[in-house]
């Protein structure tokens, strides 16, 4: 087998390292003559193997493998496989697979995957909305994943993949001196399970695995490959300081109490590639330091919650909006917030001043005296409506207040409110029921376009997550009794 340059690395999980110039640097440098195998574990979307490929790594020396039915539909079209050969069944049914050429099936499976999840999610707004959207335009989306899928496997052709447990992969490679293995396991216990999840009505030839629990296995995965023939790297996200190597490669802070580390069995040959350990701090910022982690879609907002509200730029706020909005309109937020949740991005606020510096046409007269708000989006949770929770915080005063700096105070002092317009096939926004009240509403080509308008509120902060909490209680237990 031809060398590429590398002592056995080995990807596992997480698709997205956190700084692939690092990686780069690495695959670049590695020695040829050494390294001639290159093993992926839990490879994802394959975002590490095209970094490897586009460093000059031969995709025919790539073995990769994962436990995800995503990833198995992916790595089976990629690999050239038997797509039949998954199983793929949907409420106890083999999933029929096109009389198409191998992308349009795989497509295919991957669309009848994705929209499973999406009707497993719970009853809400959002989730609801992307089912909507997954079914009216399906050819659309079909089109997008086929064309995705084709540049993936023309981009790694001979690249190897196999549905197999990330530890019994490693196990098979790790005294393998031709090896290189670079792990990015999921950073809390069952992140993929509960991210791909189907309620239980898809099921496949899953291979046996066993869950990965950050809190014990990257501590395990650092000490297990301790002494190994084959050059491990892992990525692993935790508390600053919290490294499961005294002598992390690479450190890329993630926002306060965070970093994302990239941990080896052996960091000084790491170093020789590198020139020593690296630190990504990113480009000064007038706002904040850096982006935080996003809220995991099963973190629970409590009494005890903290909640932090930090003006951004529009750059940083669209950045987590096009995260969590599949729609998303080219309308951006003049003055922009962030909302943080137990150090957590949660939800981004964009207000706009254009109603009471000109004549708006979507309203009424006295609506200039009242402000834009153009958006206010929280991230999707499997249980809660966070959207809400934002929307609450937006309509404060004293959350404007933290934009409406300088000259443009004065708007926010002769404001009496927030108005905002809304397109949607439904004649109300069940979102903003409670929280803004309906003045108009007009057809519209697409459904109906709504106009809302609520004054400002003087609550604070614990005020708004306390009644956020005591409406989110009662929301649920109806929500039990109607599906009872």
């Amino acid at each position: 087998m031809p060398g590429f340059a590398a002592p056995g690395v080995l990807f596992a999980g997480n698709s997205a390292a956190p700084d692939r110039a690092f990686y780069r640097q690495v695959f670049n440098a590695l020695p040829t003559a050494t390294y001639t195998r290159y093993v992926e574990v839990g490879v994802g979307s394959f975002a590490a193997t095209l970094v490897a490929a586009n460093a000059g790594i031969p995709t025919t020396c790539m073995e990769t493998s994962d436990v995800t039915l995503y990833t198995a539909i992916v790595g089976t079209l990629v690999s050239g496989g038997d797509l039949a050969a998954l199983q793929i069944t949907l409420d106890g049914e083999l999933v029929p697979i096109p009389d198409a050429d191998p992308v349009d099936q795989a497509a295919h499976l991957l669309y009848v995957h994705w929209l499973t999840r999406m009707q497993a999610k719970p009853e809400v707004d959002y989730w609801q909305s992307l089912v909507i959207d997954i079914v009216d335009r399906a050819d659309e989306h079909r089109a997008h994943l086929r064309d995705s899928l084709k540049g993936l496997a023309d981009r790694l052709p001979g690249v190897r993949f196999r549905p197999q447990c990330m530890w019994d992969h490693i196990a098979q490679v790790a005294d393998d001196p031709g090896t290189i293995i670079v792990a990015a396991p999921p950073t809390y216990k069952s992140g993929f399970e509960k991210f791909f999840d189907t309620g239980g009505r898809i099921e496949w030839a899953e291979p046996t695995y066993s869950v990965f629990d950050p809190d014990t296995d990257m501590q395990r995965l650092a000490d297990d490959m301790e002494g190994k023939a084959a050059l491990l790297m892992f990525l692993q996200e935790d508390r600053t300081g919290q490294a499961a190597h005294p002598r992390p490669v690479f450190a890329h802070p993630l926002g306060p109490g965070s970093c994302a580390y990239v941990i080896s069995n052996r960091p000084d040959e790491i170093f020789t590639y590198t020139g020593g350990p690296k630190v990504a701090l990113g480009a000064p910022r007038s706002y904040h330091p850096a982006p935080l982690p996003i809220i995991p879609p099963d973190h629970e907002v409590t009494a005890t919650s903290t909640i932090q509200l930090i003006p951004v730029k529009g750059s940083e706020c669209d950045y987590y909006r096009n995260l969590w909005m599949h729609r998303i309109s080219s309308s951006t937020g003049s003055y922009n917030v962030l909302v943080a949740i137990d150090g957590y991005a949660a939800g981004v606020i964009g207000y706009g001043a254009e109603t009471m510096t000109r004549p708006f046409p979507h309203g009424k007269s006295r609506w200039q005296s009242h402000l834009l708000l153009r958006f206010a989006f929280g991230a999707p949770t499997l249980t809660q409506r966070l959207t809400r929770l934002v929307t609450m915080l937006a309509l404060r005063r004293d959350t404007a207040k933290l934009v409406f700096v300088g000259q443009s105070s004065i708007l926010l002092a002769a404001s009496h409110g927030l108005v905002t317009v809304e397109m949607t096939r439904h004649p109300e926004v069940k979102g903003l029921r409670g929280l803004m009240t309906l003045e108009k509403r007009d057809k519209h080509p697409d459904g109906h376009k709504l106009s809302y308008r609520a004054d400002w509120t003087e609550t604070s902060i614990d005020d708004v997550l306390t009644s956020f909490l005591t409406k989110e209680k009662k929301w649920q237990k109806a929500r039990q009794r109607a599906t009872a």
